[in-house]
């Protein structure tokens, strides 16, 4: 399932803000934005999947709003070590494609890239995006 039009994604990077203070949740701040403006909260919050969910993500991406966390969408694995997958809509619709990436090294850092008006399941059509 392909929707919208591939465009430039735009990407956030965030940094870990809570170095293991907590066992299932991490907690990130905005560090950098590229190619267009913010389209995400200034806090992460990425928690692991407890199974209280039919859909069964890895984990739950959740943005702070309003001194408020509220749950964005689930994050499923990809073929791609470290790269998780999710969309962003309303009413069960698949608007936006959101890949998110954990850094392999140390750095605790964690990108964001953001298709707006552009959604597919297959990863193939922007790891070169990813990759860059």
């Amino acid at each position: 399932m392909t929707t919208g039009i591939l465009s430039t994604p735009t990407i956030h990077v965030y940094k870990e803000i809570n170095e293991g203070k907590y066992k299932g949740v991490k907690h990130y701040e905005i560090v950098e934005v590229k190619n267009g403006t913010q389209k995400l909260s200034d806090l992460l919050n990425i928690q692991k999947d407890r199974g209280f969910a039919k859909v069964n993500p890895t984990y739950w991406l959740k943005v702070r709003l309003v001194k408020k966390w509220h749950t964005l969408t689930g994050l499923f694995y990809t073929s791609i070590c470290g790269v998780f997958i999710a969309d962003k809509g309303k009413n069960n619709t698949k608007e936006d494609l959101i890949i998110v990436q954990f850094s392999k090294d140390n750095d605790r850092k964690l990108i964001v890239y953001y298709f707006k008006n552009y959604y597919t399941n297959d990863i193939k059509k922007v790891v070169h995006f990813i990759n860059q």
